[in-house]
């Protein structure tokens, strides 16, 4: 029998996307090598390894990852058994969800922070098409959780896709009206923006406005990205004006750009007039961003207004 560091450097060695799959499982199962270990899951993330993982390597994976649950401590940030756990997810086998189970009770709290959120997020995903109540229930959890990455929003933003994906909306909505604001305050407003896009056709523009009026206030851009997502997916004509303020009152100079584009891009009448009525009246330092929106805009008035902008910026 070939020795770890022989199997080692076969891997490395080897070139057949089958041979290098099977070398990493044998070594996998083997070792508790950090150093090994790494590697072989890097071997099997591999785009084209991964694609050939069937129910046949299952059990190696399975093996190795319940390991280290049962022995946390040589896996403290949990970063190995994410990695096992995405390729298990990407097997989907049913009887893994005990697997899943443990991965969303796991949180790795160091002194500042907790570093286990992307665990929870893959076990999350792998969770949900096997039992979708329970998954929604960890979802509903996870939002607003107080340990949720500063620099994803894992496993929040894996939460919002659970539930809009079981048609489960409620917690998403009692999100926003809770903790959505302090998420966006803290460095993680794409949450916040998911959330706000994620509510669906049929919320109540009434309602959808209150939580306009509450986040434009604090002017966060990713919050308020998903805002004039909401607004321009679903044609919501009721809250156009409430859309122009929200990109024309914001301090941030990339929300403006990107919301006049996307009317621009949405190829709606009302909003190409709208767009044009605001072109005219635009100041000296917003004409660059109209210029640019026009530029897609397929309003037949379009021409005329984009030379008289074009005009006034090759005037300065």
């Amino acid at each position: 029998m070939p020795s770890q560091a022989e199997l080692y450097n076969a891997l490395r060695a080897e070139t057949v996307i089958e041979s290098r799959r099977d070398i990493a499982l044998q070594l996998l199962a083997r070792t508790n090598s950090r150093q090994y270990l790494d590697e072989c899951l890097l071997v099997l993330h591999f785009p084209k390894v991964i694609a050939t993982l069937d129910e046949s390597h299952r059990p190696v994976l399975r093996d190795k990852c319940y390991s280290l649950f049962a022995a946390g401590k040589r896996d403290k940030s949990g970063i190995l058994r994410e990695s096992l756990t995405r390729l298990l997810v990407h097997i989907e086998h049913p009887d893994d969800i005990d697997l899943y189970q443990r991965g969303v009770e796991t949180y790795y709290l160091q002194p500042v922070d907790d570093v286990a959120q992307n665990l929870r997020a893959v076990a999350l995903a792998g969770m949900a098409p096997i039992d979708p109540p329970l998954a929604c229930l960890y979802a509903a959890r996870f939002l607003g959780e107080p340990f949720t990455s500063v620099f994803n929003c894992e496993p929040a933003m894996t939460a919002i896709d659970v539930l809009v994906a079981a048609n489960q909306r409620l917690p998403i909505y009692q999100f926003l009206l809770h903790s959505g604001e302090g998420m966006a305050r803290t460095g993680r407003g794409e949450l916040t923006g998911k959330a706000l896009e994620s509510l669906g056709e049929d919320f109540p523009p009434h309602l959808y406005e209150q939580l306009i009026e509450k986040y434009q206030a604090i002017d966060q851009p990713t919050a308020s990205m998903g805002i004039i997502n909401w607004v321009l997916d679903r044609r919501a004509e009721e809250l156009y004006d409430r859309l122009e303020s929200v990109i024309m009152t914001s301090k941030d100079f990339d929300l403006r750009r990107y919301g006049l584009v996307v009317m621009a891009a949405a190829r709606d009448d009302e909003l190409s007039e709208r767009l044009l009525r605001l072109a005219r009246l635009a100041s000296r330092e917003n004409l660059p961003l109209f210029i640019e929106a026009l530029e897609i805009c397929q309003h037949q008035e379009r021409d005329m207004t984009l030379a008289r902008l074009r005009r006034r910026a090759g005037s300065r």
